[in-house]
């Protein structure tokens, strides 16, 4: 899904990028945001734990596949994007 957001009169392209993952609880779903908010402060996070796929939906500005694999891959979990 692509949308664009108005910022400082600049109208930005933002794209959402989702991630099948194999977080299940919601204190695991809140520590990954977490620190995908440290790496990535510039977008939108949010997890449908309900989903089959536990899908993380980001909502960005510019490419940060390699940056959530990576952080997912260091605390020990999975993730592919869809």
């Amino acid at each position: 899904m692509i949308s664009f957001v108005i910022y400082k009169n600049e109208i930005m392209k933002t794209n959402i990028e989702a991630y099948k993952t194999d977080i299940t609880t919601k204190e695991d779903a809140r520590f990954i945001v977490r620190l995908l908010q440290f790496v990535i402060s510039d977008c939108i996070m949010n997890f449908d734990l309900e989903d089959s796929n536990h899908v993380l939906k980001i909502e960005t500005n510019r490419e940060i596949k390699e940056m959530v694999y990576g952080v997912f891959n260091k605390q020990g979990f999975y993730c592919q994007k869809l």
